[in-house]
């Protein structure tokens, strides 16, 4: 399989991975590479990336220097020479309503394909346990009946509720897993729509994660009030990256991507290199990107207003909402968070993007081990730290 020189070895949806190599025959590898002569993103002074930062510029690395691909649905990448040398698997599948992407980098053919299909197996056991649109998985089931009592669970949903609660209360409700009346009016998963005022005003007083109901002995939830509802969609995708990123870990990997539609979490390195490059998309252009950052052992996830959105009447409607007004939050254009979970940092990114530029930079802060950079309305760039900042290439 024979790929372009400058393409890249994926592209997600918010968040597109570039592994880049020099040199003449390994030009001719499947990695998206660049030539001696390109000398790679150059960093700017870093007096001048910290802080609030002037209105976002274009990615140097934009289309006239990549051609961004699609995403690559099976992919084998011989890296070294040696026999022994580990050697990148990837598969791809669509579950949890994205595209799926495990890359592994291993020596071992067999043991690699046996890590991914454990791995995307964790995808399809999350999704039928947490899904809100799968009538019989656990979330449906609380959704159904959990105004009239308590319904068991299980550890597993539990505990991921238990998490989603905790963030709502650090973010003051910014993220709320109770959002479902309201999301569902907006109708984003097929293709959205305005509510009626009169509608979204009746559902309103329906969301609130103060009024899920936890019995800890039992590992049963329900709700306080009539017509409640989970959505854990901003938290569901990143518990199942981490699930599965274990999977692997448990059959000896130790280089990895798993990606779900954006939200993406590393161990180790690239083959032949000290990191995984990872690169985010501009907000408001999708064939260039941000920055990218030289990563290993973290999750990064990235919302963003660009992700589900309709345009009516020459106003954009995304489907990040804030949970106090029903309507979707406009203070940011995107934010990327870095934690040492996917499922931290998938909530933390949408509970930020709800908060806006000031708030949410202080509740990223206050949260050990996550860091982010907040693009706001109008395109500035806010980072949690300078060191951050400083890490970036664009």
């Amino acid at each position: 399989m024979k790929y372009a020189r400058f393409s890249p070895v994926y592209q997600m949806n918010r968040l597109k991975v570039y592994a880049w190599r020099r040199g003449g025959a390994e030009g001719r590898s499947q990695a998206a590479e660049r030539s001696e002569a390109d000398g790679g993103p150059q960093r700017q002074d870093p007096a001048a990336r910290t802080g609030n930062e002037s209105p976002i510029k274009k990615s140097m690395l934009n289309e006239s220097r990549f051609r961004i691909c699609g995403l690559v649905a099976l992919a084998i990448a011989l890296i070294g020479c040696n026999s022994g040398a580990d050697k990148i698997y990837k598969e791809s599948k669509i579950v949890m309503g994205t595209v799926v992407e495990i890359t592994v980098a291993h020596h071992s053919e067999e043991q690699a394909r046996s890590a991914i299909a454990d791995g995307m197996s964790e995808f399809q056991r999350i999704d039928d346990l947490m899904s809100s649109y799968k009538p019989d998985s656990v979330v449906s089931r609380v959704n159904q009946s959990g105004s009239a009592g308590k319904v068991p669970v299980g550890e597993e949903v539990f505990r991921v509720l238990r998490e989603a609660v905790a963030v709502s209360g650090d973010s003051g409700g910014a993220f709320d897993p109770t959002i479902w009346p309201v999301s569902q009016l907006w109708g984003f998963d097929r293709g959205g729509s305005i509510p009626i005022p009169e509608l979204l005003t009746n559902k309103l007083p329906m969301v609130g994660y103060k009024n899920v109901i936890f019995d800890d002995s039992a590992f049963s939830v329900g709700f306080k009030s009539n017509g409640m509802g989970l959505d854990l969609g901003a938290i569901a995708k990143g518990w199942a990256i981490d699930r599965a990123m274990e999977k692997l870990m448990a059959r000896g990997i130790r280089k990895a991507i798993i990606d779900a539609g954006g939200d993406l979490r590393v161990i180790g390195t690239r083959p032949g290199k000290d990191f995984w490059r990872i690169g985010v998309q501009h907000p408001r252009d999708p064939g260039a990107l941000i920055f990218t950052f030289e990563l290993r052992d973290t999750a990064i996830v990235t919302s963003g207003d660009y992700e589900r959105f309709f345009v009516a009447d020459g106003v954009r409607y995304h489907h990040i909402l804030n949970p106090l007004t029903g309507q979707p939050a406009r203070s940011c254009q995107s934010v990327t968070v870095l934690a040492p979970t996917a499922a931290e940092a998938d909530a933390c990114a949408t509970a930020a993007f709800v908060l806006g530029p000031s708030e949410g930079l202080a509740f990223l802060r206050a949260r050990p081990g996550v860091r982010g950079v907040i693009a706001g309305a109008d395109g500035q760039l806010h980072w949690t730290d300078t060191a951050l900042a400083e890490m970036a290439r664009r």
